[in-house]
């Protein structure tokens, strides 16, 4: 026998709800007036009526009645659809709306989904009153919010009778205690929020509602792949004032808005203008997505993050920045236009490369600086081009004193073919070329080089020396094949140091592995291509067959150890400063080859491969191009000046 201390595990206990358990569950439907009139107006919409007389005081001692002539609801009605929390509409009733008897037909889709609007009333008063008339009959009901316990709210019918003379419909009534909206405020929720429809009027205290009416308005549509279509309303300055109050991004679904207006774009991803701006004021853009009718949040609030409304956002909002940025083309080329006009003497004094990168730099101030004066962007001009001025002016003039007549005409028809930037693109790499050279003849034959810290380096920044291939930037050392080296000739008994981790360093000599990745059919890296393998001799030391071995046995060994394959290509370069004679380049199989070379043989290849430029000079000089603002502003002939007789 159970101790009376002991609890029943059997018992059911009753569940109970805490007093916020209704707000917590409605959301802004309760706590937010336009978002709960909103919802009593769907709420109609969604019952097939096509009129809806609102009553609205003007103070909270009044009371408003939103009374429509939808289809109605029966007691069993009525008790399954307000007494059920999270009434599921779709499975119950589906999406489409039932007009009530007499109505032409047409195909209306229901805002509502979860029975959570029925609550709204309750935004404006603890209490309210539902009447609602359906197959000649009358029903009443209180609904009250409760402290909590076993019910989030109390609903009891007051009466059912026989209404024989009342038409189909229902009424939603209560004192308004709080949430007060003006009737103008009221007007501009109702005309702003639900777009004209044929088959649906609204009355406030008498005076027709006007609905938002899209169809004056400019329209295009995006497709966003695989989801289908919106279309996007654009508004403009001139448009209705009702616009006014649609700044921004504003979204609809199924003729109704979701969220609120706002350059935020309800995407997550940050402002797309700044509001305060003039740009921000002119511009409006209406995107009707009824394919984003399972991604809106229950109390119209915004959308549920979903890969689909991501896709969605992601497009609209680069379509919106894009239509800005075309709108707004020809007013920041006026700008620009007025603020190069007003320093254009200071202009005419710059050389042609000058002019231009101060025309850049105005396109480009504009575009990272939309809000800035025009009085502002005068002043940018006015210092970047003093700055240029006295960046190049002086001394330039300084070195042409210096020249020659005949280099003064060399360097006139260089600068007649070539671009500074091109220019410059070209000495630089050609100057690098010749500097490698250059060091490494200083090195090669000195026997006190150290060819780890000093050549090495050198000849990984020169690969282009061994043939064109190896200037593709896909050749890189390897750390796994040096690990191979390392290994390889520490069972040999050399003294091995590590002093980088991609090449070995041995007693006489140095050892780099270059790889460059062999790609498979779907992209991914499978291997490697080729094998560059460098053995640097030290200066003044002799290349023999012994070397020449060694190279093959290294080689051998990588492709055993499973660092490259067994076609893999490899080309080995063995570099000293002296050769026995007989020693000649050799063919291994299908895949391996032996290159023995003095270092002032491959010198010499890299001189006359430095002249041969032409190619790539060709292919990266970069298309001339001419600021068209800049050129209308500097075509201007300015008046002769006039002087007093």
């Amino acid at each position: 026998m159970a101790s009376k201390n002991t609890p029943n595990k059997n018992l059911e206990l009753p569940f109970s709800f805490s007093i916020n358990f209704l707000r917590d569950h409605a959301g802004h439907i309760i706590t937010d007036p336009k978002t709960a009139v909103t919802e009593l107006i769907a709420n109609a919409y969604d019952a097939g009526a096509t009129a809806v007389d609102i009553t609205w005081p003007d103070d909270c001692e009044g009371r408003f009645a939103i009374a429509d002539n939808g289809t109605g609801m029966t007691e069993a009605e009525f008790n399954r659809r307000w007494r059920t929390l999270s009434y599921d509409r779709l499975k119950e009733q589906g999406e489409t709306v039932e007009f009530p008897p007499g109505i032409a037909k047409r195909r209306r889709t229901a805002f509502g989904r979860n029975g959570k609007g029925r609550h709204a009333a309750f935004c404006f008063a603890n209490q309210y009153m539902v009447e609602t008339r359906k197959n000649g009959r009358r029903i009443t009901a209180d609904l009250s919010i409760t402290d909590g316990g076993d019910s989030p709210f109390r609903c009891v019918i007051t009466s059912d009778e026989d209404a024989p003379g009342y038409a189909p419909g229902t009424t939603v009534s209560a004192g308004l205690i709080r949430g007060l909206l003006r009737e103008d405020e009221v007007r501009e929720v109702i005309g702003t929020r639900f777009i004209v429809d044929p088959s649906f009027s609204i009355l406030l205290n008498g005076r027709s509602v006007q609905l938002f009416d899209l169809q004056t308005l400019k329209t295009d549509t995006l497709a966003i792949d695989p989801y289908g279509v919106v279309d996007i309303y654009i508004l403009d300055v001139a448009t209705a004032d009702r616009s006014s109050k649609l700044k921004g991004l504003t979204w609809w679904v199924n003729d109704r808005m979701v969220g609120e207006p706002s350059w935020e774009g309800l995407d997550g991803e940050g402002s797309i203008l700044d509001g305060r701006t003039s740009e921000a004021k002119r511009f409006s853009f209406i995107i009707r997505a009824d394919i984003l009718r399972d991604e809106v949040k229950h109390d119209w609030s915004g959308f549920h993050a979903t890969a689909k409304f991501n896709a969605v956002g992601k497009s609209v909002r680069t379509y919106v920045a894009n239509t800005i940025y075309e709108s707004l083309a020809e007013n920041r080329k006026a700008r620009k236009k007025a603020a190069l006009d007003e320093h254009r003497v200071l202009l005419r004094e710059l050389p042609e490369q000058s002019k231009q990168v101060v025309a850049q730099f105005v396109e480009r101030v504009q575009e990272e600086c939309p809000r800035l004066s025009e009085q502002d962007l005068a002043r940018t001009v006015s210092i970047y081009a003093k700055l240029e001025q006295s960046r190049t002016g002086y001394d330039l003039l300084k070195q042409l004193a210096a020249c020659s007549p005949d280099d003064l005409d060399g360097w006139n028809a260089i600068m007649q073919r070539w671009s500074a930037g091109s220019a410059t693109l070209v000495l630089n790499e050609l100057g690098e070329r010749l500097t490698l050279i250059s060091r490494l003849q200083g090195l090669i034959n000195d026997r006190a080089t150290d060819e780890v810290h000093e050549l090495q380096p050198l000849f990984e920044r020169g690969l282009w020396m061994f043939g064109p291939e190896y200037e593709a930037v896909d050749f890189r050392s390897n750390r796994g094949m040096a690990e191979v080296s390392r290994k390889f000739f520490g069972r040999e008994n050399v003294a091995v140091t590590r002093n980088r981790p991609d090449f070995v360093a041995l007693a006489e000599s140095s050892i780099g592995a270059y790889g460059a990745d062999h790609y498979a059919e779907n992209g991914e890296a499978f291997g490697y291509r080729k094998v560059l393998v460098v053995e640097l001799k030290r200066g003044g030391f002799t290349i023999t067959q012994s070397e020449m071995d060694q190279a093959r046995d290294y080689i051998k060994e990588i492709r055993a150890a499973g660092a490259i394959g067994k076609t893999t290509q490899v080309e080995a370069y063995i570099l000293g400063s002296k050769m026995e004679d007989g020693l000649e380049r050799s063919t291994i199989g299908s895949s391996t080859v032996l290159n023995p070379m003095v270092y002032d043989n491959l010198l010499t290849r890299a001189h006359a491969r430095t002249f041969h430029l032409h190619r790539q000079i060709e292919a990266i000089r970069p298309a001339e191009s001419i600021d068209p603002e800049l050129l209308e502003v500097l075509s201007f002939q300015d008046p002769l000046p006039m002087f007093p007789n």
